[in-house]
């Protein structure tokens, strides 16, 4: 463990943070990134519902419950469902029910061996319990909670969503359990929304002893949507601080909690990292990173609950638990923000030690991707300041997670790295090559740009809440969104082309929270339906498969930019389930057509074949009918988001004296390529002047050959950018 510890070196991205940030009023970070045109153009701040309820509590009565002395049901699983009908060996009980450790409400006298009175002992016992959903608020995530002595086997609704110490497979009524210890555990359960209906809901548990001799047995469980809370995991400074405030408590005790104060008065912390060597006073850098990102100087001063961890343990033993045996731990938030990069070796490490390196970061990223996916919360990592550094291992090279940059690109850009001209050759980092940053912001460091970034995603993931568009705060929708939202207006010099799908300096371009918040609240499009200028999916597509959303564009549009987004599926790993690792990365295409005179015509397409997402930027659209089409090469989930803004397309004028015609360029777009052509029978074209728009409205003259000849002109130009 010390060396591990070792290897993964973390440091902040920017060393000088506190300093730089110290001149930066609030204002300008809304402001930056679009939200204060948002607030303008509603009127007034949006309302965010944090409300926190629970659906069923610990030590709960009304559970109804049947001892495994047979089946419940046939079939096997019909007890699982809204459409059984309890009959006379049904129970009722309390919370915990079992027997053994004095810790039951309902006591099992007759399930341990041997037989009592006459009857015969048993390993598990059957529960249900109906709860209720409100139909206009369906969360996206809930907390399971769960006492376990010794496993259970959770549905709702008939969906299996939850093991504790059972192997895989149908259980029947004579299973048994992994030996485990009664304590509590949570998990998250994801796209719940797919999940639950609004009214009566039905959670079902089997819970299972070790044995018929087992000294005891116990099952309890905890159901609520999941609080809104958000993580904020920062590297430890010279004097071991990580706190955006001092804890009041020097001493601190597990997790935990406190009230804050000044910008962080609406916050309640809670500190996951316990360490004696660690010091609870405040960071100046984990300050300036909080302000931005939960405080009540942000975007989102509703954060009610905030987790802060240092980065080093989160690493290890507090979170993803990298060189064990055993998978990350659950996380809670619907947000973590990093401010903080590893390389772990350079040019002067010896080759050896580099393999060993690349294979723990390689871990920790797999974990942190696993993760992601498991728990379903959006993770926004930084990459380092200075335009000659290399992207680092950890984090900015997951697949899953957002990578943020600086909007005057002084970060680490270009390709994820090998590292295998550094070590031995014999092992390398997980998917060089990959184009980084995702997105960029404007602030003074990667470490400054971070948050606003993770606060935007805090602000949409509050709207989608709202406006009970569920969906939207999976992982690789909202990721979606944030991408095609970004505004490039302010680059001239952003490009991508099929294979590279986003810029490698500036990534999908700045984040603009007014732009994804159009997008989001068009709402989730059904695929073959017609659809206008915003929307977005959470997909899904079957191998080698192909799904088509007809957008119809009422208006001329100036630009518009399309977001494929998907994530990398751990599959199996000695950490997860004991096996070699094995993932999945889809191979997926996204590509866009006109309609025209029953035929399409290709207009753009995106097909990187190292990256986890695809991107187009078209600018000067006619108006029409178009066809957007995803495909890939194995079935996978997606997100997709787009949007179109209307306004005016480049246009000509012509005007002519008895020598010269002279033509006027309207709308041009700076930086791209224009040609003006001609014809004398509107099938042969030719270009006459080829130029790249300088200016919105520029002009060019030619001499008239013959006034008795007839000619006709045309402006063409490729919309992909």
């Amino acid at each position: 463990m010390f060396l591990l510890k070792n290897i993964i070196k973390i440091t902040f991205n920017c060393f000088f943070l506190s300093h730089l940030l110290s001149n930066v009023e609030a204002q300008t970070w809304g402001k930056d990134i679009g939200y204060n045109a948002l607030i303008e153009e509603l009127k007034e701040a949006p309302e965010i519902n944090i409300n926190s309820i629970i659906y069923i509590r610990a030590e709960e009565n009304g559970w109804r419950y049947r001892k495994g002395i047979s089946e419940a049901s046939e079939p096997l699983d019909l007890w699982t469902t809204s459409d059984f009908n309890e009959d006379a060996t049904w129970q009722i009980g309390q919370t915990p029910i079992g027997y053994g450790d004095n810790d039951d409400n309902t006591i099992l006298n007759d399930m341990r061996g041997p037989s009592v009175n006459g009857s015969e002992p048993y390993t598990c016992i059957y529960l249900r319990k109906e709860f209720l959903v409100d139909s206009i608020d369906v969360p996206s995530r809930l907390l399971l909670r769960a006492y376990v002595d010794d496993g259970a086997i959770i549905w709702i609704n008939g969906i299996e969503v939850a093991r504790f110490h059972m192997d895989e497979g149908t259980k029947t009524y004579d299973s048994t359990a992994q030996i485990h210890e009664a304590e509590w555990e949570s998990i998250i359960i994801g796209k719940a929304n797919q999940l639950l209906t609004g009214g009566k809901n039905i959670i079902a548990i089997q819970a299972f002893n070790q044995n018929i001799s087992s000294s005891d047995f116990s099952i309890d469980i905890e159901l609520s949507p999941c609080p809104f809370r958000v993580s904020l995991i920062e590297a430890t400074g010279s004097d071991d601080n990580f706190l955006p405030e001092t804890s009041p408590d020097n001493n601190p005790p597990i997790e935990y909690s406190f009230n804050g104060s000044g910008p962080f008065e609406r916050n309640y912390f809670r500190i996951k990292s316990i360490n004696e060597s660690l010091t609870y006073d405040s960071s100046e850098h984990a300050l300036a990173v909080g302000k931005r990102f939960f405080s009540n100087e942000s975007i989102v001063p509703w954060v009610p609950l905030v987790d802060i961890y240092s980065a080093g343990q989160w690493v290890y033993e507090d979170y993803l638990r990298t060189g064990t045996n055993f998978p990350p731990k659950t996380e809670e938030s619907f947000v973590q923000n990093h401010s903080w990069i590893s390389y772990g070796y350079n040019n002067e490490t010896d080759p050896s030690e580099v393999d060993n390196i690349i294979s723990i970061h390689n871990e920790a990223v797999r974990r942190f991707d696993y993760a992601i996916l498991r728990d379903q919360f959006i993770a926004c990592v930084g990459l380092n300041n200075g335009a000659g550094t290399t992207v680092p291992s950890i984090l900015a090279s997951s697949y899953n997670a957002i990578s943020v940059g600086n909007t005057n690109g002084s970060h680490s850009r270009g390709q994820t790295v090998s590292g295998i001209d550094i070590g031995t050759g014999n092992i390398k980092h997980d998917g060089p090559g990959r184009t980084k940053p995702d997105v960029v912001a404007n602030d003074d460091s990667t470490s400054a740009c971070t948050p606003q970034v993770s606060s935007a995603v805090t602000f949409l993931i509050g709207i989608a809440q709202a406006k009970n568009e569920r969906n939207a705060v999976i992982p690789e929708v909202m990721k979606a969104l944030i991408m095609a939202g970004a505004s490039k207006k302010e680059f001239t010099n952003w490009s991508r082309n099929k294979e590279l799908p986003i810029d490698p300096v500036l990534g999908a371009g700045k984040i603009n929270v007014q732009n994804s918040y159009h997008i989001l609240i068009a709402g989730e499009q059904e695929p073959g339906n017609f659809s206008n200028n915003y929307g977005w999916d959470s997909g899904s597509i079957d191998e080698s498969g192909k799904v088509s959303y007809s957008i119809k564009l009422e208006e001329d549009v100036n630009e518009a930019s399309f977001s494929l987004n998907w994530n990398r599926v751990i599959r199996s790993a000695e950490w997860l389930d004991g096996n070699p690792y094995n993932e999945s990365i889809a191979d997926m295409k996204l590509e866009l057509y006109r309609k025209k005179d029953n035929s399409l015509i290709l207009y753009d397409s995106s097909d990187s074949k190292l990256d986890n997402l695809e991107h187009l930027y078209l600018r000067g659209l006619d108006r029409g009918e178009y066809l957007l089409i995803v495909s890939s090469d194995t079935a996978i989930n997606y997100g997709l988001a787009w949007r179109a803004e209307n306004g005016p397309v480049p246009d000509i004028d012509l005007f002519s004296n008895d020598e010269v015609l002279d033509f006027y360029f309207s709308n041009l777009i700076p930086g791209k390529a224009f040609s003006l052509e001609k014809s004398k029978n509107l099938k042969d074209w030719a270009s006459i002047h080829s130029f790249t728009a300088v200016e919105i409205n520029q002009t060019f003259s030619e001499l008239i050959e013959t006034k008795k000849s007839k000619s006709f002109y045309r402006l063409n130009w490729d919309p992909a950018n």
